[in-house]
């Protein structure tokens, strides 16, 4: 793929660089801009700041970039969600300058910074394919989760609203040249291969997840959505009506998404990671926290891979947008990070950087959240040794705290760190 450069910066032409995507970025834009989207994103602040974590000095600090990222997310919604005029929507991601548009942070709900995120609507009462070719190396693990609608407007449930059904990369069957189709209607598979039912004569939300563990050499799978038989479609919506539809979602998932945080998160104390959970439909293990560590403090949360193909920990703010993690290591993973003898992973949460390799930045803030996922697990790992430690340490006690042979770097070699993970994230919008 190539990479062009225009008077807005660096554009990237890749697999996620369809004709769709630059549509639904500028129609996001223009949501954005009008008086009626920018009341409704103050009235999310407003609702922020009355929040407990409102009147912290973090939350202080990030509700403004909190309410805008979730707008953000939530006009790419409300543009894929017409399943007549069907479209993926690459979104949920860090900000980016993509063929002409300067696209702004669209993370929520602690989105994972390995996953490419893609949407889309579909109904009962059409059929779909979705029509894919892989390059390899292929990403870690793909996975179609059907939901009962848009997360954050159902029940309030530990995964963020109500899942249907799935389909995962190790039940797809792929053609030699690495190409496949899956096909969605409300009608069982009855022997059909690469096949989702989904309900009939209701709308239902596609959420589609690429796990980059390498970001340095996995690419993301090309994807296309294609309507097939239906009734006949609707004119697509005007603006004013996507304006409109974007209102409506932000105004039910913004009070969602703080109301899950704070029955899922902030019920428990400071620094404490919970233990891990087995999530449905397969998808391995999470489990969560939140850290408050003062200056010259660090938490060390310690874990076991399980055998996990994946596990990976990130930070967020208060509000759950994930911090910075292109050019900084606000979240790592088994491919990114240095392991203890013993396999495991010792990872430190401070404020400055106190020079571990495993050092999980949180962007010059005191406090967060912290998202911690195993996937691909086998199907007997040992549940109850997923979290080992969790402690609050002091720096200068920090080198004697940490196993032994634990790597310490130079503020050199942690700025190679850092650069090659930026060079790492960015394959994903060129290949």
């Amino acid at each position: 793929m190539e990479r062009i450069e225009t008077s807005t910066g660096v554009n990237y032409v890749g697999t996620l660089a369809t004709p769709p995507q630059r549509d639904g970025e500028e129609l996001t834009r223009y949501i954005l801009e009008t008086d009626t989207y920018r009341t409704a994103i103050r009235r999310v602040e407003m609702l922020y700041e009355a929040d407990p974590q409102g009147s912290t000095p973090t939350g202080k600090t990030t509700i403004s970039r909190a309410a805008h990222s979730l707008a953000t997310a939530v006009t790419q919604y409300a543009i894929c969600s017409d399943p007549e005029n069907p479209m993926l929507m690459w979104g949920v991601t860090a900000p980016h300058e993509f063929q002409g548009l300067s696209s702004p942070r669209s993370g929520f709900g602690i989105e994972n910074p390995d996953n490419v995120y893609r949407h889309t609507a579909v109904s009962g009462s059409s059929t779909y394919e979705i029509r894919g070719k892989i390059n390899h190396p292929r990403p870690t693990e793909q996975h179609f989760e059907m939901r009962a609608a848009i997360p954050g407007t159902t029940a309030l449930t530990a995964e963020g609203g109500i899942q249907l059904t799935g389909l995962h990369s190790d039940d797809i069957t792929v053609e030699a040249d690495g190409s496949f189709v899956i096909t969605l209607d409300a009608h069982p598979a009855n022997r059909r291969t690469n096949h989702i039912q989904i309900p009939a004569e209701q709308d239902s939300f596609l959420i589609i997840r690429d796990l980059l563990n390498d970001w340095s050499t996995e690419n993301v799978v090309q994807l296309e959505l294609v309507r097939t038989a239906g009734p006949a479609a609707r004119e697509p919506r005007s603006l004013e009506q996507l304006t409109t539809r974007s209102v409506e979602l932000l105004t039910q998932m913004a009070p969602f998404w703080l109301d899950y945080f704070n029955q899922y998160f902030y019920t428990e104390a400071a620094n404490y990671v919970r233990p891990a959970r087995r999530r449905p439909a397969g998808r391995g293990l999470s489990t969560g926290g939140w850290f408050d560590v003062k200056d010259g403090e660090a938490l060390v949360v310690t874990l076991d891979p399980l055998g996990a193909a994946s596990l990976g920990i990130q930070l967020s703010d208060p509000w759950g947008v994930a911090y910075e993690y292109i050019d900084r290591t606000s979240s790592l993973n088994t491919i990114q990070a240095e392991a203890n003898p013993n396999g495991t992973y010792s990872f430190v949460i401070s404020r400055e950087d106190p020079g571990a390799y495993n050092w999980l930045d949180p962007e010059g803030h005191n406090s967060g959240m912290i998202a911690i996922r195993w996937q691909s697990l086998p199907a007997n790992a040992p549940v109850e040794l997923a979290i080992r430690c969790s402690e609050v340490v002091n720096l200068d006690q920090l080198r004697e705290r940490l196993p032994a042979r634990t790597s310490f770097i130079t503020a050199q070699q942690r700025k190679h760190q850092q650069t090659f993970r930026a060079c790492s994230f960015l394959r994903r919008y060129t290949e």
